[in-house]
């Protein structure tokens, strides 16, 4: 009965993997996200909007992130 209400029992594999995964978002996120909100502010020339397409951008970014291959490492900012 547990299980059916709380689902599948993650293995260790699937929780490294999704430690991993939220690793890689958040250097991604500390690397661009200066950047692209001046973008977006300097596109929109509103503080909400731009707001708004950042972090519609790192949804985006999160939800492909498992298909993304890094060829090169994040810029440091």
């Amino acid at each position: 009965m547990v299980s059916k209400i709380f689902g599948k029992k993650s293995t260790t594999s699937q929780v490294s993997n999704d430690m991993e995964k939220q690793r890689r978002y958040e250097a991604l996120v500390r690397a661009w996200h200066r950047d692209l909100y001046r973008y977006a502010y300097w596109l929109t020339k509103d503080q909400h909007v731009a707001e708004d397409l950042v972090q519609e951008t790192c949804l985006r970014a999160w939800r492909s992130l498992d298909s993304f291959r890094m060829i090169t490492p994040p810029k440091h900012g």
